[in-house]
């Protein structure tokens, strides 16, 4: 994922869009000052809108860059709306231990989709927690006609 800041130069309040990672000599150039003169802030960053730039550094920015480079963007945001939008936790995240999964919104979408699509192996212990195999059973002799007989459960197919 690529980034890209709005920074100000603070003195004439002029605003520039830099790809980051950027580096303190060439922001300053842009706003036609040298690295010890150049005083600016980080408005935003354009692809991240819901992060916290207040009190963003440059340095910062760039490690946020740098660990999102190679990261999907929905992943990302996903992590700021449901983690942090705070920039220092942002550029620490492994965002290898992240998942999202799409179009998955309630909690039933998330069981049936970690049972079906993921193939979670769920124990007999955790399985009765979650199943209630008396209403599943019932609904498969209703559908498929059964019987309860002395020797057990019969069907005719």
């Amino acid at each position: 994922m690529e980034l890209t800041a709005l920074i100000m130069d603070t003195r004439s309040k002029k605003v520039k869009q830099f790809s980051l990672p950027a580096d303190v000599e060439y922001v300053a150039s842009e706003f036609g000052y040298d690295r010890e003169d150049v005083v600016f802030t980080i408005q935003s960053i354009e692809e991240l809108p819901a992060l916290n730039c207040e009190d963003l550094t440059l340095d910062l920015a760039n490690e946020i860059a740098e660990n999102v480079e190679n990261v999907d963007e929905d992943l990302v945001l996903s992590f700021i709306e449901s983690e942090s939008s705070d920039p220092s936790y942002l550029a620490s995240v492994d965002f290898d231990d992240c998942n999202l999964y799409c179009e998955v919104t309630t909690d039933r979408e998330l069981g049936e989709y970690l049972v079906e699509e993921v193939g979670v192996e769920l124990s007999k212990e955790k399985l009765l927690l979650y199943l209630d195999y008396e209403k599943y059973g019932r609904d498969v002799r209703l559908s498929e006609g059964g019987r309860f007989v002395d020797k057990g459960y019969f069907v005719s197919r």
